[in-house]
């Protein structure tokens, strides 16, 4: 395929290809990436977040479905949903291992 993103995740020293037709999360599944998910897919959890530390721009833009699950101030501050997202271009992130304790966001109306 032409357009291969690469998804840097820099806290786990891991560069991966994508495609741009899934979303980040189907990418990591596909992969065999280790990443949180309780609602499979639907931006009811939130638990497939992660922080893009460069390349913002280069991500599908906000669904109203992240932006109802994760609020204004955390996709300000770089937060987005890996199974509502998709890398047109290259990017770098950070992800949560699965170790980590994620705390329920609270549910917004969306």
């Amino acid at each position: 395929m032409p357009n291969q993103p690469k998804v840097c995740i820099a806290n786990r020293s891991l560069t991966i290809t994508v495609n741009p037709a899934f979303s980040l999360l189907n990418n990591y599944l596909m992969q065999n990436i280790p990443i949180q998910t309780l609602c499979g897919g639907k931006a009811a959890c939130g638990r497939c977040r992660f922080r893009v530390l460069e390349g913002a721009s280069h991500l599908s833009p906000v669904r109203p479905a992240e932006k109802g699950r994760l609020g204004e101030a955390l996709i300000a501050a770089g937060w987005r949903l890996s199974c509502q997202s998709h890398a047109l271009r290259d990017i770098t992130i950070e992800l949560p291992g699965l170790e980590e304790k994620l705390d329920d966001l609270p549910q917004s109306a969306v």
